[in-house]
C-alpha cells in the first residue's frame, strides 16, 4: 500500500482597515456635524483663561459613537483637541484601542496613539505609535498583528512601519512572521489587498507515489487594484521543477479575464525511487505545459463577448497535474462567442477552433445564429418561433490521423402554435418543420442538397388543487394549512422522415441526427405546500413522466422509460432527493439515485447517505457522518461501497482540532486502486471562508442531472 503525506499551511495577511476605528478611516466624518463633546469625570475643572477643561478620575469624552476614556484628559475648547494620559481607551462599536497616551483632534477626527493595543475581533495588535496622516492613510510604527487573543499570541506579524489605506491595501517592509518567539518567514516587501481575505502565500509539502517527495508553492501578487495573480514554483522529486504564472485582471471598459500558464521540462526518474540513488536507466525528458486565456466583456446592456483559448502539451497533462480541473472539464475548448439581444430575438456569432492536435474536434469557422422569440402574429392568436443557424463546419480526427469532413450548413427550425384554453385544459397545438442545406455530404453526388422534415404536435395540461385546514408544529413541522397541487400533462409529437436519412450525412452535432419520431410524453406532478412567514414553501414534489411510442416511431412501440424525481424537505434539517429510470421494454430498473441528509439543529452532528445505481456502470452506496465531540474536537467519516462486489471503494477519516486561533485537520484516505494518503491542513479560524480545499465531495449528482424548480 502506498502512502502519501501532505501538509498545507495558509499564511494570511490581515485586513488592517478593520483593525482601526471607522472614525480614523473616514475621509468625510459625519461626527464633525455632531453636537459638542460631553466630558465627565470625578473632578472636572474649567480653566477660563486657557480656555481648557481638565478632568481627572474615570474621565470620559463622548461624541457620537466614539468614546474616549482615561485617568486624565485635557481638552482645549478652542482647538477641540484632547490629550489623554493613563489607561487611555478609545471605544466604538465593534472594538477598542488602548494605550498610555493619546492626542485626538475632534475637528478632523485625527489622532496619534502611543504604545497602543488594538482589539477589533478577530484582529489583535500593538503599535508603538498609530497615526492618521491623510484623509485615507494610516501609519503604524513597530506594528505587531495577529488573530490570537492571548496576551502572548501563538503567532504574529512584525514590521517597523505599516502604511494602511483603509478599504484598499496595506504596505509593509521587512515583515517577519513569528511563531511564539521563533522567526519563521521573512518578507522584504509586502503588499496586501484589503478587499479580499485569501491567503497570500501557501505551500504544500508531501510525498506521492508518482511524484516522490514534493513541495508546491503559491505566491499571490498585486500589480495594481485590478491586476493581480499567482506565481507557482513547484518541485517534484520524480518529475523535477515546474513553474507557472497566473494573471487575473479587470479593465474599466473592456471587461475582465484570467491568464494561466504552467511549464515543466518533465524529467522522469527511472530506475530509482529517490533523486540521490544511483539510476540504472537514462532519464526521460519531455516538455509539458498548459496555457489558458479567458476573457468576458459586457460591451453594453445588450451585447457581450466571451472568448477562451486553451493549449495543452498532451491529453494527459491535466489529469496528471490538475486533477480537479480534469474532473470538471477533461477537454477544455478554444472558442469565441458574441451575442446581441434584439427587440425580437438574439443574434450570435461563434468560432470554435482546434488548437490541441491530440483531440478530435468540430471546428466552426464561423457559426452565425438567430433565435426569434415566440412572438404573436399580428392580432391573431397564433405565435411564431424560429431558430436559424449558419455553420462552416470541419470535423478533424485526433493526430496522427489526417481524416476530416467538412461542409457549409444552413439550418432553420420554425414552429407556428395556437395556445388556447378549453374548459380546465390549456392546449397548445403546433406545426412546423426543419430545413437544412448542406454543401457536402458523404456521397459526392449529393452536394448542395436541401434536407427537410415536417413535425407537428400539441401540448396539453391542467391543474387541480385542494387546501386542507391543517395546523401543527409537531416536531417543528410549522404547518399552516396544506395545499396539494396535481398537474397532469401530455405532449404529442410527430416527426416525419427527413428527406435525407441521417446515415447519408457526416455527423457534426444533433442537427444531423434527426430522424422519424412519433411519441406522446405523459407527465404527472404532485406538490405539497404550506405557508411559512407568509411565503409558500414546497414540502414535497414528485414528478413522473414516460414516453409512449406510437407505431410510426422507428423504435419498439408502447411505453418506453418511466422517469421519476422526488424532492422532500419537511424541515430545514432534513432533506431527501431521489430520481430513477425504469426501462419498460427490458423490464428492469435502469438507474436509481437518492440523497438523504440529516443535520442536528444545534450543529452537534450531521449524517448523510446516498445511493448511485446504473445497470450499465455500477451500484454504490456512500455515507458521511460528522460529530462534534466537544468544543475542541470534531470527527468526520466518509465511506463509499461497491454493492455488486461487496467491497470498499473509498474510505476517508478526518479529525479536527481547535488550536485556538488555528484549526488543524488530519485526514486519512484509502481509495481502491489508487493507494492511501494522509494529509494535514492548518487554517486560520479568523477566516472560515478559506475552508478546506481538499477531500471528497459528498455524493455528486450524476452528470446532466437537473435540480428541481
Amino acid at each position: 500500500m502506498t502512502k502519501d503525506f501532505k501538509m498545507r499551511i495558509h499564511f494570511l495577511a490581515f485586513s488592517l482597515a478593520v483593525l482601526l476605528p471607522a472614525s480614523f478611516a473616514a475621509a468625510e466624518d459625519p461626527f464633525q456635524e455632531a453636537s459638542a463633546v460631553e466630558i465627565n469625570g470625578d473632578r472636572v475643572e474649567f480653566m477660563t483663561e486657557q480656555n481648557k477643561v481638565v478632568a481627572e478620575g474615570n474621565v470620559s469624552i463622548v461624541k457620537g459613537e466614539v468614546t474616549l476614556t482615561a485617568d486624565r484628559i485635557e481638552f482645549d475648547r478652542g482647538t477641540n483637541i484632547a490629550t489623554a494620559i493613563g489607561n487611555v481607551t478609545l471605544l466604538r462599536e465593534g472594538g477598542r484601542m488602548t494605550g498610555d497616551k493619546m492626542r485626538f483632534d475632534y475637528n478632523t477626527m485625527k489622532g496619534d496613539f502611543e504604545d497602543a493595543k488594538i482589539v477589533f475581533p478577530p484582529f489583535y495588535g500593538t503599535g508603538r505609535k498609530i497615526s492618521k496622516v491623510g484623509e485615507n492613510h494610516l501609519q503604524m510604527e513597530n506594528a505587531s498583528l495577529t488573530t490570537c487573543d492571548h496576551d502572548k499570541p501563538h503567532y504574529r506579524l512584525l514590521s517597523r512601519k505599516v502604511d494602511v489605506y483603509p478599504g484598499d491595501k496595506a504596505q509593509a517592509r521587512n515583515v517577519r512572521l513569528l511563531f511564539g518567539k521563533t522567526p519563521f518567514l521573512f518578507i522584504p516587501k509586502y503588499t496586501q489587498s484589503l478587499k479580499d481575505e485569501k491567503p497570500r502565500f501557501m505551500f504544500t509539502p508531501g510525498y506521492d507515489k508518482d511524484w516522490g517527495a514534493f513541495v508546491l508553492t503559491q505566491w499571490r501578487y498585486y500589480l495594481a487594484d485590478d491586476v493581480r495573480g499567482t506565481i507557482h514554483v513547484d518541485y517534484r522529486e520524480r518529475k523535477d521543477l515546474a513553474t507557472g504564472i497566473d494573471l487575473d485582471y479587470k479593465t474599466q471598459k473592456y471587461g475582465s479575464g484570467i491568464i494561466r500558464t504552467y511549464y515543466m521540462n518533465e524529467r522522469d526518474l527511472v530506475g530509482a525511487k529517490h533523486f540521490f540513488e544511483e539510476r540504472t536507466l537514462p532519464t526521460v525528458e519531455r516538455e509539458r505545459f498548459r496555457g489558458e486565456w479567458r476573457h468576458k466583456w459586457d460591451i453594453n446592456e445588450k451585447t457581450n463577448a466571451i472568448w477562451q483559448y486553451y493549449k495543452l502539451s498532451d491529453s494527459e497533462f491535466l489529469k496528471d497535474y490538475f486533477k480537479r480541473e480534469y474532473e470538471d472539464d477533461a477537454n477544455p475548448q478554444t472558442y469565441f462567442l458574441l451575442t446581441r439581444s434584439l427587440e425580437a430575438g438574439t443574434l450570435s456569432f461563434r468560432t470554435d477552433a482546434r488548437v490541441n492536435r491530440f483531440e478530435s474536434k468540430v471546428e466552426r469557422l464561423p457559426e452565425v445564429g438567430y433565435d426569434l422569440a415566440n412572438i404573436r402574429v399580428g392580432s391573431t392568436g397564433f405565435y411564431f418561433w424560429n431558430s436559424s443557424l449558419f455553420s462552416n463546419l470541419t470535423k478533424k480526427d485526433a493526430s496522427p490521423s489526417e481524416i476530416r469532413q467538412e461542409t457549409m450548413r444552413m439550418h432553420t427550425d420554425q414552429r407556428l402554435s395556437y395556445p388556447f384554453k378549453l374548459s380546465i385544459f390549456e392546449i397548445t397545438p403546433f406545426a412546423g418543420g426543419r430545413g437544412t442545406y448542406y454543401s457536402k455530404t458523404k456521397d459526392p453526388s449529393q452536394y448542395d442538397v436541401l434536407r427537410g422534415q415536417f413535425n407537428t404536435g400539441a401540448d396539453l395540461s391542467t391543474k387541480f388543487f385542494r387546501i386542507y385546514e391543517a395546523h401543527t408544529n409537531l416536531w417543528g413541522l410549522d404547518i399552516n394549512r396544506l395545499r396539494h397541487v396535481f398537474t397532469p400533462s401530455a405532449a404529442y409529437l410527430y416527426e416525419h422522415d427527413p428527406t435525407i436519412p441521417a446515415s447519408q450525412l457526416d455527423q457534426y452535432d444533433g442537427i444531423d441526427a434527426y430522424t422519424r419520431g412519433h411519441t406522446i410524453v405523459f407527465g404527472f406532478e404532485n406538490k405539497l405546500q404550506t405557508k411559512r412567514d407568509k411565503k409558500s414553501v414546497d414540502l414535497a414534489r414528485i414528478l413522473v413522466e414516460t414516453d409512449f411510442r406510437l407505431k410510426e416511431d422507428p423504435g419498439k412501440g408502447g411505453f418506453n422509460d418511466i422517469r421519476s424525481k422526488i424532492d422532500v424537505t419537511p424541515y430545514q434539517w432534513l432533506s431527501l432527493y431521489a430520481d430513477s429510470t425504469y426501462d419498460t421494454i427490458e423490464e428492469h430498473l435502469e438507474t436509481a439515485n437518492f440523497d438523504l441528509a440529516l443535520r442536528d439543529p444545534k450543529d452537534k452532528w450531521y449524517a448523510m447517505i446516498g445511493k448511485r445505481f446504473n445497470i450499465n456502470v455500477d451500484d454504490q452506496i456512500t455515507t458521511e457522518f460528522g460529530y462534534k465531540i466537544n468544543p475542541k474536537w470534531k470527527l468526520k467519516i466518509y465511506e463509499r461501497v461497491d454493492v455488486n462486489r461487496g467491497t470498499w471503494k473509498e474510505q476517508e477519516y478526518a479529525i479536527q482540532r481547535d488550536l485556538h486561533d488555528w484549526t488543524m485537520e488530519i485526514n486519512f484516505n484509502d481509495t481502491r486502486g489508487q493507494g492511501s494518503e494522509i494529509w494535514v491542513v492548518f487554517t486560520l479560524k479568523a477566516f472560515p471562508d478559506l475552508g478546506f480545499d481538499f477531500g471528497t465531495n459528498f455524493n455528486r449528482r450524476k452528470s446532466g442531472a437537473q435540480g428541481t424548480n
